[in-house]
């Protein structure tokens, strides 16, 4: 019987995916691939300053050969905020144009979240269909419904609907005799409920898409998860193996239009390639961080062997402490190499926004402090985790105590049971921690100061 889940895949262009594609997916469940052109003038969802350079020939052969998979092109316009360029008299008719130069490249799917490109959209194109993305955040069947009625085709749920079994049961249920499509991402790595999202998602609508922005966000959200790894299970992830139980929902609903969606589009061709492979298979026997969004240096710029980032050395147990061998080179202050700098090779990558007026002594610790501890979640002893919230999800009616309160605190609503898990699951190296997170504090710390410009 073939399966009802299918799944969504951000592409880096790299045609080598096209061959892992024809190599692994042979029940055909991949049924678009994602992305965005760097070129292109327009913000996204993801910082572009890492994005291969494509011709908008190349380009056009790229939707072909998807088309030649049976597979469709999904094209990107999906900034949480896009800074009013929509009404701008110069930018708004650029992306009018823009958007007529796609549909005549051959692309016929847009993400988008700004509600007067959509109504534009499908008003200008009649065989577009349009995809909300996350970054409009429906948390509700209401909120849902008013996207519907507006005329999206496809919606991506919020990441609270992961885990919520009986809400995801309810909408799969109000839309099953429909055409509208929804889908969830499986493999971010947001903290849980995260209150920083808004400014998270404008940040990056906002970024140089010639330059790596210093991005406060995502060092705060990475500090909270280091320092308290109950903030790592408690993130709303989906393992491989607990697909299943999205199948059996659509399968009890009669629900025909579900994906989930893989990330991240902006990561070297290795990491989609795992990511890819484990989804597909249902199944990941090593560290849960592989094939996460965990902007680890390594899983952007990989080195020379392909290692996939957070490991276990050889010869290591899978769930011992990672450290030993693949520790930094003799000489190497803790934390690796510069930001975007591969083991044994100089930085390929764009520069830094602002780099001419950064203090000299800063830019390097912000490059050390994305190199992160080695971390080691072991997927497979993960076995279970995932029932609790098929069967007794309480998470909407409960207080985290796992990322929210602190020691001592008391609070008749609390749940810790995702903190229960981590000695099981998760090793670490204390001092290697402790170490980073003393950097991490640097960058914390400077940058609402502005620390990082020269005095």
């Amino acid at each position: 019987m073939a399966k009802l889940v299918k799944y969504d895949v951000g592409t880096n262009f790299d045609n080598r995916i096209f061959d892992i594609i024809k190599e692994c997916d042979t029940d055909h469940r991949i049924k678009n691939l994602y992305g965005k052109l760097k070129q292109d003038g327009l913000p996204g969802g993801r910082a572009t300053s890492i994005i291969h350079d494509l011709s908008d020939d190349e380009f056009v052969q790229y939707i072909k050969d998807c088309n030649s998979l049976g597979i469709t092109f999904n094209y990107l316009i999906n900034p949480l905020c896009m800074g009013q360029a929509e009404y701008d008299p110069v930018e708004g008719k650029n992306i009018r144009d823009t958007l007529h130069k796609l549909y005549d490249m051959g692309v016929r799917y847009f993400t988008i979240n700004s509600p007067s490109l959509i109504k534009y959209v499908k008003k200008e194109f009649k065989d577009v269909q349009v995809t909300l993305g996350l970054y409009a955040y429906p948390v509700s069947i209401q909120q849902i419904e008013y996207w519907r009625n507006w005329g999206v085709d496809e919606l991506t749920l919020d990441h609270a609907f992961n885990r919520n079994f009986d809400l995801l049961r309810t909408v799969m249920k109000t839309y099953k005799d429909s055409d509208f499509a929804m889908r969830i991402i499986a493999n971010n790595f947001c903290l849980k409920e995260c209150p920083y999202r808004l400014t998270h998602g404008a940040f990056v609508g906002h970024s140089d898409p010639t330059a790596i922005s210093m991005d406060f966000s995502l060092i705060n959200c990475t500090y909270r998860k280091i320092s308290n790894p109950k903030a790592m299970l408690t993130a709303e992830w989906v393992r491989p193996e607990d697909i299943h139980y999205y199948e059996e929902l659509a399968e009890e609903t009669g629900y025909k239009n579900f994906s989930v969606k893989l990330v991240d589009r902006t990561r070297a061709t290795v990491f989609i390639e795992r990511v890819v492979r484990a989804y597909l298979a249902e199944s990941y026997d090593g560290n849960l961080l592989d094939i996460l969004n965990w902007p680890q240096t390594r899983n952007m710029f990989p080195d020379k062997n392909g290692k996939p980032a957070g490991g276990p050395p050889a010869g290591m147990p899978a769930g011992a402490p990672p450290m030993g061998a693949g520790g930094p080179p003799a000489g190497m202050p803790a934390g690796g190499p510069p930001m975007g700098m591969p083991a044994g090779g100089p930085p390929p990558g764009p520069k830094v926004r602002f780099m001419e007026q950064m203090n000299p002594t800063f830019a390097p610790i912000y490059g050390r402090v994305m190199n992160f501890p080695n971390i080691y979640i072991d997927n497979k002893k993960l076995d279970g985790f995932t029932e609790h919230f098929f069967k007794h999800n309480n998470c909407a009616n409960s207080l985290c105590s796992g990322t929210i309160i602190e020691d001592g605190m008391k609070c008749d609503h609390a749940c810790d049971r995702c903190g229960a898990w981590v000695d099981k699951v998760i090793s670490y190296d204390k001092a290697e921690v402790e170490e980073w997170k003393k950097i991490a504090e640097i960058i914390l710390n400077g940058l609402p100061s502005g620390a990082q410009y020269a005095k």
